[in-house]
């Protein structure tokens, strides 16, 4: 669904019977969940079309035939906005319900109960599941697989024609997002194939499209497919345009300037993701304000350009405190050590990286530990300090083998702990090191080949 409500003239366009296909598609759709425009639409109409309705001898003009129309389905859609509305209002109870069953359990519940089987308790699992993504894709996937045993009890009678194919879309898209944060990019591309397979026999809304470009964007950019990326992206910055939507256009700049930033185009990343606080609605999603924030900083990092990042960082941590974002705290503290390193303050960055190294540890966040951890080996390097550098190398292998990950990943922390070992450590091993590690997380098919570690 969407909060965009249509403009005076978009309403009159469509009683006039000229709006392009997918746009009267899309405003069909919304007149079902939206009684407020439902009753703009209606004070439009001119006086005669309140009258009883017109008899098929009455008349031909087309224009009065659509009003026909109209009048005999506003009883219609003013049902289905009524319902629409209790199944929403009964959603979180119907989620505390399930929530504390299996999976399998809720799955049944799902098919058996016809409570659960809401366009309501839909969109709260896919929101649900869209929030879970970043730190937890394994439990969004389950989350999505519910969505879809209710995608099967969507009928027309009750949502509308199209309902259940416009709500398969887009649990497929999300399925595939979700893929693509685990590192499955295969199944991934199967998700997206089978999303566009049901937006092609769906309510063909503008915003359904855009989010499957938008979502689709990242996975390109995982594959260093970066031209294709930009081309997604930009389709469905475009239609965030035309549809007058400013706060999914800040969201999409977020993923435009994440595929710049991974290109190596670093200005331009910036401008994007400055572009995108001014658009974006903190009221909405006051998390995606931190995400562009947050990524502005490290870019600026990245660009060295760190008196500009530095000057960020007040701020933004004064934010992330207030909406209690502890994830991004921590990140944040990650690249604020590094800005402190690149001004030559060595041991106040070497205390922010040890706390950051130290909670991704506790957490059994292993790639982001062994990140940090190279990013204090440098630190180490630059102070002479090659027994700190060893007991580094020791404990950072027993997270990694603890964890689901890759032997190639493995294999280059292997090189790392051996170089320590015999301090044969470099700068340039550990860049090397780094550099694949980034790109190793979600590609668990790449190959580390660190020839200049001693073992590689």
């Amino acid at each position: 669904m969407t909060d965009r409500h249509p403009e005076h003239k978009t309403l009159e366009r469509y009683l006039e019977g000229i709006l392009p296909d997918a746009e009267g598609r899309a405003l069909q759709r919304h007149l079902l969940v939206c009684q407020g425009c439902e009753e703009r639409l209606i004070a439009l109409l001119p006086a005669s079309a309140h009258h009883p309705p017109l008899s098929p001898l009455d008349g031909g003009h087309p224009r009065q035939t659509l009003l026909h129309s109209l009048r005999r389905s506003f009883p219609e859609v003013a049902t289905r906005h009524r319902s629409l509305s209790e199944e929403r209002l009964a959603a979180p109870g119907l989620w505390r319900e399930l929530e504390k069953h299996p999976q399998e359990r809720r799955r049944s519940m799902i098919w058996e109960d016809a409570r659960f089987q809401s366009w309501g308790l839909f969109e709260l699992l896919v929101e649900r599941a869209r929030q879970a993504t970043p730190e937890d894709p394994r439990r969004a996937e389950d989350i999505l697989r519910l969505a879809l045993d209710v995608t099967e009890q969507l009928g027309p009678e009750r949502h509308g024609p199209g309902a259940r194919e416009t709500a398969k879309a887009r649990v497929w898209a999300w399925l595939g997002n979700a893929s693509r944060v685990l590192g499955d990019f295969r199944q991934a591309e199967a998700a997206f194939q089978t999303a566009e397979l049901y937006l092609s026999r769906s309510w063909l809304d503008p915003l359904d499209e855009a989010l499957l470009l938008e979502l689709k964007a990242p996975l390109f950019r995982a594959q260093h497919r970066f031209e294709e990326a930009m081309e997604l992206i930009e389709g469905a910055i475009a239609i965030y345009r035309e549809v007058n939507e400013p706060h999914l256009h800040g969201r999409a700049l977020l993923v435009k300037g994440l595929a710049l930033q991974y290109k190596g185009d670093l200005k331009a990343a910036a401008d994007c993701f400055r572009t995108s606080l001014f658009l974006l609605d903190g009221i909405r999603e006051p998390r995606l304000i931190i995400h562009g924030q947050h990524n502005l900083i490290g870019c600026l990092h990245e660009s060295g350009r760190n008196a500009e990042a530095a000057a960020l960082i007040p701020d933004a941590r004064k934010m992330y405190e207030q909406l209690g974002a502890r994830s991004y705290l921590l990140r944040l503290l990650w690249i604020e050590g590094k800005v402190l390193a690149s001004q030559g303050l060595l041991s106040e960055a070497v205390e922010a990286l040890e706390e950051v190294r130290e909670t991704f540890i506790e957490d059994g966040i292993a790639f982001d530990a062994a990140l940090v951890s190279l990013d204090l080996a440098t630190l180490y390097l630059r102070q002479d300090r090659p027994a700190e550098t060893r007991l580094l190398a020791a404990e950072i292998l027993p997270v990694f083998q603890s964890r689901e990950i890759y032997q190639e990943a493995l294999a280059s922390l292997i090189v790392f702990q051996k170089a320590a070992e015999m301090e044969q450590l470099t700068l340039g091993l550990i860049e090397e090191i780094a550099s694949y590690l980034k790109e190793a997380r979600n590609n668990p098919h790449l190959r580390f080949r660190g020839e200049e570690g001693p073992g590689a």
